[in-house]
């Protein structure tokens, strides 16, 4: 494995906004895109952070991402809305989805919002925990399908279907929050590019060749391999359930050759269903419960979920966030390209 370089996260934030800035992105607009992948770095999930950004340039270049897009409401209604992200960053789109959720939670208990014409949103979490600072619980969800697309095939498949469809939960007391947020496959193909990038293996029972056969080498999955879904037959099923909201509730015509994906965000407004104080009291006392649960081996506490990534962001605003040479060098190349120097380390 490479050894790692010990970045800021200022410095990180820096040279992503200027870069996004000169690939054509407005500033206000760069600099969001780059805060969204810089926390993700911080909250230990690498694959979500920079490693995105020569990416996501290729994207800009290719016109798959309209630098300048910003997103808007098409349809709404008291408590739902559909927004057309413009084919912009995914980023800016699912924050002002999730304002718009939020504000029509707040108005009538609970706010379902579709987002259509979105690319990549980046760290789901991102969204909950946004969401859960605000007082409101989330649901979010990212779902595609389509025949022989995405990374993972359907359980008992062999072949490719499902995006990776992660999902997203984020729920506040008073002074405790739950974020839940996974990817429906074993692995997400970011986690496959963090390992690539380290020139390391993948855990055991994480993807499959394209003969079906067990791997532990990312380039295998580049080559034509799946990832496989969580579970099994469950996390196949949230996964179909990810694609269905994601593009049934974003569908402009119908479909009719299996291909269809989308964004889906929920905002509730607990106020609406119990007294704030009965329900962050009980949401408190739950979850100080179970942090009371004693330790198993090979642990020294429980955390609530989210609680990893709390203590990765303390450390990591500390000592650096860790960034992987190859990871470097093409955010460099990258930069260079686009006449945006870089800083000397």
């Amino acid at each position: 494995m490479a050894d790692m370089l010990a970045i800021k996260a200022e410095t990180l934030e820096d040279v992503a906004t200027r870069v996004f800035a000169a690939a054509g992105t407005p500033e206000d607009l760069a600099a969001h895109v780059a805060r969204h992948l810089v926390k993700a770095n911080l909250s230990g999930h690498d694959s979500h952070g920079v490693i995105r950004i020569p990416a996501y340039v290729s994207q800009i270049k290719a016109g798959r991402i309209v630098a300048d897009g910003r997103p808007i409401i098409v349809k709404e209604q008291a408590g739902a809305a559909v927004v057309d992200g413009q084919r912009g960053f995914g980023q800016v789109a699912a924050s002002f989805a999730l304002d718009v959720a939020i504000r029509k939670a707040g108005e009538t208990g609970i706010g379902g919002v579709s987002i259509r014409h979105c690319n990549h949103i980046g760290r789901l979490g991102d969204y909950s925990e946004e969401a859960a600072d605000r007082g409101y619980i989330a649901f979010v969800s990212y779902g595609s399908a389509g025949p022989t697309s995405g990374h993972s095939a359907p359980f008992g498949g062999a072949q490719r279907h499902f995006g990776t469809n992660p999902i997203s939960f984020g729920i506040p007391g008073k002074e405790k929050r739950a974020v839940v947020d996974f990817a429906t496959t074993v692995v997400a193909e970011g986690k496959i590019q963090v390992a690539r990038a380290k020139h390391a293996e993948l855990p055991p029972g994480s993807i499959v060749d394209k003969e079906g056969k067990p791997s532990t080498n990312p380039e295998d999955f580049y080559a034509g391999g799946m990832i496989l879904p969580f579970g099994g037959h469950k996390g196949y099923g949230l996964s179909l359930v990810a694609a269905f909201l994601g593009a049934g509730l974003t569908a402009e015509s119908a479909a009719t050759e299996g291909r269809g994906g989308g964004v889906f965000v929920m905002a509730i407004n607990p106020r609406a269903f119990a007294d704030e104080d009965a329900y962050t009291s009980t949401i408190d006392n739950l979850a100080s419960a179970v942090e009371a649960v004693p330790a198993a081996p090979g642990f020294s506490k429980v955390l609530l979920p989210g609680g990893p990534e709390a203590n990765s962001r303390a450390e990591r605003r500390q000592s650096g966030v860790p960034v992987a040479p190859d990871t470097w060098d093409a955010i460099a190349k990258a930069a260079q390209e686009l006449g945006v120097e870089m800083p000397k380390l």
